[in-house]
């Protein structure tokens, strides 16, 4: 249990950090004016607490245990769509393939439909990043 909580922990505090790297996708049509744009980016219902905990619903560390990897880093970049969608979820990096494979496999199992961004008012595409730290330790 202590191994589950400090996993927990360490996730959601890597996680918090990492959506202040997310930015928004702009449209393939540059802005006529030079007038400052609004830009508000994803939200996910209930906050990102709520997408790490619904991750975590997901992701089996049995896997991990069995192949006695006790600590792992990943990193994911999805798109949030103007629909609310999570759409092109890919590991930008891993340390191991197992870890990899199970965080995209939790992610995608993911089916909350987020708040999309917007931009000037206008629902836009927003690329996030979130970073997995992994510790059974």
């Amino acid at each position: 249990m202590k191994k589950y909580l400090l996993f927990i922990l360490v996730f959601w505090a890597v996680s918090v950090a990492a959506q202040k790297d997310s930015t928004v996708v702009p449209d393939s049509k540059p802005t006529a004016s030079a007038e400052a744009v609004s830009i508000k980016a994803a939200e996910f219902p209930g906050g990102h607490r709520a997408f790490v905990a619904e991750i975590l619903q997901y992701f089996r560390t049995s896997p991990m245990v069995k192949a006695e990897i006790m600590s792992a880093k990943a990193v994911a970049t999805f798109i949030v769509d103007t629909e609310g969608n999570m759409v092109d979820i890919k590991i930008e990096s891993y340390e191991y393939k197992i870890v990899r494979d199970e965080f995209l496999r939790a992610l995608k199992m993911v089916k909350t439909k987020w708040f999309p961004a917007e931009q000037d008012g206008k629902k836009v595409r927003n690329l996030m990043r979130q970073p997995l730290v992994f510790s059974l330790q």
